[in-house]
């Protein structure tokens, strides 16, 4: 089993940044107004509770990105997690792996003409694609410039 973090661009971070402030700031607000306004009325009670469980579930998602935001190969399979979120795809569905040099983008294409961006260190491309080729020799490699091919 082999593991490749994300990694995320500047954007992302600001965005899970600011998502992770909404809810925290939204936990503290709806717990104080549970303290402040318990006995006031059961429906706001209930409401404010379940916003509690909404931002705390948001919270605890986003922790999940940021800390467990990952590929892992194993048994045949690539596995992208976003935290405790997984979505699993068989490596024998992977036709061709291509590393846009300008760009520097690692793009796997696969079997049912769909596709996906590899947000992983540039560093990793490599062995990134090792570990697949390694489970699958099939995988087709190709680098390209501006949309032209490269010889290997």
């Amino acid at each position: 089993m082999k593991k490749f973090k994300f990694k995320y661009s500047p954007i992302v971070w600001v965005l899970l940044s600011v998502v992770l402030i909404f809810c925290i700031l939204g936990l503290t607000l709806n717990i104080l107004n549970i303290i402040n306004y318990s006995a006031v009325k059961n429906f706001e009670l209930i409401s404010h509770v379940c916003l509690i469980v909404l931002t705390a579930f948001i919270t605890v998602f986003v922790f999940g990105v940021i800390f467990y935001g990952r590929y892992v190969i194993k048994k045949q399979a690539l596995y992208t997690y976003f935290g405790f979120v997984y979505v699993k795809t068989a490596i024998k569905d992977i036709v061709q792996i291509t590393h846009f040099k300008k760009s520097d983008k690692l793009v796997v294409y696969f079997s049912d003409q769909k596709y996906s961006v590899i947000v992983i260190s540039p560093n990793e491309y490599e062995q990134f694609i090792l570990e697949l080729r390694k489970e699958n020799p099939q995988i087709i490699y190709t680098s390209e410039i501006d949309g032209e091919q490269m010889p290997e």
